[in-house]
């Protein structure tokens, strides 16, 4: 028997052909907060909107850079460490108010591209870009306490 040739009944075509683009946020008033299917989950991709757990992540690390600076500032003042950051160390000599807007921004800017391509591979797939934030995120917790032992001492 022959049968009639398929056609393809879609109208638009297949968006998974190709990754969303980091900015795309919303686009025609679809979100994506993960990827269902397991075989798109294997690729890097883009989210437009965020878990729970992400945006405390990403506060958590603010708070634990903020915390730093402040850390730091003390530190420095009682004469019991330097700034080991070169381009840090430049702001802080120009004082307390732009080494902390230099560390905030800097540190905003650094967790939004974080957070924009978390789910993204690196090393070949052995590990995540969320890998590393959650590497950051147990750094910043080890530095913390070592300057508050500092503070201590």
């Amino acid at each position: 028997m022959n049968q009639p040739p398929k056609t393809d009944r879609r109208i638009k075509p297949d968006r998974r052909k190709k990754p969303t683009h980091a900015f795309t946020l919303r686009k025609n008033g679809l979100s994506r907060k993960f990827i269902r299917r397991k075989q798109d989950r294997e690729k890097s991709h883009y989210v437009d909107l965020y878990s729970l757990r992400s945006i405390l992540a990403v506060f958590s690390v603010l708070a634990l850079s903020v915390a730093d600076a402040i850390l730091t500032l003390l530190l420095v003042g009682k004469g019991k460490a330097k700034e080991a950051n070169p381009l840090m160390d430049f702001f802080l000599q120009l004082g307390p108010i732009p080494f902390l807007a230099v560390k905030y921004f800097v540190t905003c800017a650094c967790l939004i591209w974080f957070l924009i391509h978390k789910d993204y591979f690196i090393f070949g797939r052995r590990g995540s870009v969320k890998t590393i934030f959650v590497i950051f995120l147990f750094l910043y917790l080890v530095l913390i306490f070592y300057e508050i032992y500092l503070i201590r001492v």
